[in-house]
């Protein structure tokens, strides 16, 4: 069985190197990605749990209204989750229960999805990336900067969207994109209450 392990181990870390290799003819682009509107809905925060090869212990951890988000290594994957401030506040966020028995090969949503049984944490996605990235030497992209923002909810699902991005370029001006918040229908501010007794939906 070990020599069984040590050659998958084997043939593993070769691809791991690889990884970590510059791409030729390509640079790296500055990526941040952020949350912009979460002080108008402080009755929830935003979660985030990292995952992968160079993240041994994971945890829940709060994010931050304008903080850049962090996932440490490239190949670590960040999944984002909301809850309500009061109940993180109550329960304590380090006796969020974990499942310890998932393993990698649910990478992905799947994973996060399956992170906790916790009823009161809802998993959001793991589709935001806030890792740097390489694009081609031809491209003169050098730096981007997202900002989501909350939307609002629907049911016990919130909804976020791409509300701005700033993009810094070698040898001409920074491109700035403002996109407008999605018009939903029955489109809730707070989560707690009932739509119809809601402040509607969000202004657009």
């Amino acid at each position: 069985m070990k020599k069984i392990l040590c050659i998958i181990i084997g043939c593993f870390i070769p691809f791991l190197l690889l990884g970590d290799i510059v791409p030729m003819d390509q640079h790296l682009v500055d990526n941040s990605v952020q949350f912009t509107n979460l002080n108008d809905f402080p009755e929830i925060i935003i979660l985030g749990y990292i995952v992968g090869p160079s993240y041994d212990s994971p945890n829940f951890f709060v994010i931050h209204n304008n903080q850049v988000l962090q996932k440490g290594y490239k190949f670590n994957d960040l999944g984002l989750y909301w809850a309500s401030g009061k109940y993180v506040e109550h329960v304590g966020i380090e006796n969020i229960v974990i499942n310890a028995d998932i393993g990698p090969e649910f990478y992905g949503d799947e994973y996060f999805e399956k992170v906790t049984n916790d009823p009161n944490i809802y998993f959001i996605t793991s589709a935001i990336d806030p890792g740097d990235f390489w694009v081609d030497d031809h491209d003169e992209l050098k730096a981007q900067i997202s900002e989501f923002e909350i939307a609002g909810f629907i049911g016990d699902e919130i909804v976020i969207y791409l509300a701005r991005q700033i993009r810094s370029f070698r040898d001409k001006d920074n491109s700035i994109q403002v996109f407008d918040c999605p018009n939903i229908p029955n489109l809730k501010i707070d989560p707690f209450v009932e739509a119809s007794t809601s402040s509607g939906s969000s202004s657009q």
